[in-house]
């Protein structure tokens, strides 16, 4: 396979001339990392071997081995023994904690999501009315979005919001792109997680389908229930993660103690 000419690309000149405090195998990492992030090096595709990429950046091969290992840590590319190393699949760290945003995670990484509404009906709140704390004959509004990175889906989250405090959503979500603005306009300024479950399974073809995943591929499962600041369960819902682009990672938050 061809590899692309990066519009990227750092000449060994400019690296020697870069400033001190950054030392040159970080200046590779990032340029190779600015490269898959933007789709010029397309995940699968073998990268050149090591003294085509060490004359590229006229480094060492030492200085190339620290940008590599640095990469391999951050889970863009991987070795594979005796053929090489490659750009690895989209893999995207998802942070469970007090707060936890899929944007905000994605952000973290670089990367912009966007979140597409499959579907909103109303429904009895039965199925969810314990998490949520609300008569099982009470009404909710349901709504399947999915959440894709460079156009690749990666999330499919179903979740019930109880009415009538949540009229209206599915519109502020459609038209704000995001579920955190749309919950503020409604009246929510904050809300955090109060319970995640991680499980894995097998998807269904419906999916897989909307995952753009084969049904053979497991899917990581979160099951979780959202409050207000007042403690009170604003959402109660499943997120489905491709288990080849996400992984989970539990987290502290930010002056917690781990």
């Amino acid at each position: 396979m061809t590899t692309p000419t990066p519009s990227s690309d750092i000449p060994g000149p400019a690296l020697a001339a870069a400033t001190s405090d950054l030392r040159r195998w970080e200046l590779i990492a990032d340029t190779l990392r600015a490269d898959i992030t933007a789709g010029r090096l397309a995940p699968g595709q073998r990268l050149p071997n090591e003294q085509v990429l060490a004359q590229r950046f006229d480094v060492n091969r030492h200085t190339l081995r620290q940008a590599m290992q640095a990469l391999m840590r951050e889970g863009f590319v991987q070795v594979r023994h005796g053929a090489g190393t490659f750009v690895r699949e989209l893999v995207l760290d998802y942070a469970l904690q007090r707060r936890t945003r899929l944007t905000e995670s994605v952000a973290d990484a670089g990367e912009r999501a966007a979140r597409e509404i499959l579907e909103h009906h109303e429904a009895e709140a039965a199925p969810w009315s314990k998490e949520l704390r609300v008569p099982s004959k009470s009404r909710v509004i349901v709504l399947t979005t999915l959440a894709s990175v460079r156009g690749r889906p990666v999330g499919l989250s179903i979740g019930a919001y109880p009415l009538p405090r949540f009229e209206g959503l599915a519109e502020r979500v459609a038209e704000l792109g995001s579920f955190t603005p749309a919950l503020e306009a409604l009246g929510v300024r904050d809300y955090t997680r109060a319970k995640s479950v991680v499980s894995a399974r097998l998807p269904t073809a419906l999916e897989a389908d909307r995952l753009a995943r084969s049904a053979g591929q497991p899917v990581l499962v979160v099951n979780s229930v959202d409050v207000d600041a007042q403690g009170t369960p604003i959402r109660s819902g499943i997120t489905l993660f491709a288990a080849d682009a996400v992984q989970l990672t539990v987290r502290p938050d930010e002056g917690s103690k781990a």
